[in-house]
């Protein structure tokens, strides 16, 4: 179990990818970053603001890189925080003397995008099977967890009998997890699936005042929403632990019927347990020049009585 640790001495680096060379941007400039990403299929973004660049280093990045890598953190704790495709460049001012190149990127934008199968699965094909055929025809890797996550899975998804597959492999992405009953993503260019009601087994980050945490954490009709320093090691799908006692809570009372019932539609915290939740949102923002380094969070939260593929409560469905 990770507690996090004490955080301290900022680090930043973003690459940019093309065929011929790679190259390191921004790293004696003033860099702006804002970075989302979910446990939905549709793809992360990044928007990425490069200050006061020459314009020949301008024409040079944009008619040459396609990739987009930062990693971020502080001290020893820096790690990759988005990995994807540049789609699009914008050149601009804010004020007289101050120019920035504009970076917007999704990560996993052609697999997710261009990805297509055509293919026929013979009867008794598994869902790893059916899974593993998908990701290479939207030509992206697995996460190494993604075998144990179908493996834990009750729902078989063989075929009964042959099926031809034309299309978008993202389609059959999407009934695939439906079937499995878990949620599909690319994260960092990987294909990561979590269960609907699960989480991935891995180190939990706890979040408190001597890891970094930032503010109150707060029950919200999204989920418990947290703000620590910038963090890598906090990934979608994982678990993190928070104080139950920090955690503001509300209660919305039914005004309709009084006395009937009282609903409840805000994110669920139990003071009874040990403060488990599964992360569902994760929004870095930076300034390298700047007071912003944070990473804001909407979590689930997770019955650590429960089965781990059957523990996290109020999740919305295979797609969100």
């Amino acid at each position: 179990m990770s507690s996090g640790g004490v955080q301290f001495g900022r680090g930043f680096s973003l690459q940019l990818v093309g065929q011929q060379a790679i190259v390191e941007v921004g790293s004696d400039l003033r860099v702006r970053f804002q970075i989302t990403a979910n446990d939905i299929e549709t793809p992360n973004a990044a928007v990425i603001r490069v200050y006061n660049l020459s314009s020949d280093r301008i024409k040079y990045l944009i008619s040459e890189f396609t990739q987009v890598t930062i990693a971020a953190g502080y001290g020893e704790n820096i790690g990759t925080i988005f990995k994807g495709q540049v789609k699009q460049y914008v050149r601009g001012k804010e004020r007289n003397v101050d120019s920035f190149l504009e970076i917007r990127a999704a990560d996993g934008d052609l697999a997710y995008n261009k990805g297509f199968v055509n293919d026929s699965l013979p009867g008794g094909a598994s869902v790893n099977q059916q899974f593993q055929s998908l990701v290479k025809a939207m030509d992206i890797p697995a996460d190494p967890s993604t075998d144990a996550v179908l493996a834990a899975q009750p729902y078989g998804g063989i075929l009964p009998r042959g099926k031809v597959r034309f299309g978008l492999a993202r389609y059959f992405m999407s009934d695939l997890a439906k079937t499995a009953n878990v949620r599909w993503s690319i994260q960092n260019g990987r294909v990561v699936l979590v269960p609907i009601t699960g989480y991935l087994a891995g180190d939990v980050i706890k979040i408190n005042s001597t890891s970094g945490m930032v503010g109150v954490p707060e029950a919200t009709e999204q989920g418990i929403t947290v703000t620590c320093l910038l963090n890598p090691a906090i990934q979608i799908g994982y678990r993190i632990q928070l104080n139950e006692a920090d955690v503001t809570e509300t209660v919305i009372k039914n005004q309709l019927f009084p006395g009937y019932r009282d609903v409840n539609f805000v994110a669920n915290v139990d003071h009874s347990t040990e403060g488990f939740y599964r992360v569902i949102v994760i929004e870095h923002e930076g300034d390298t020049r700047g007071q912003e380094w944070y990473t804001k969070l909407v979590c689930l939260k997770i019955d650590p009585s429960a089965a781990p593929t059957a523990s996290v409560q109020g999740f919305p469905g295979p797609t969100g």
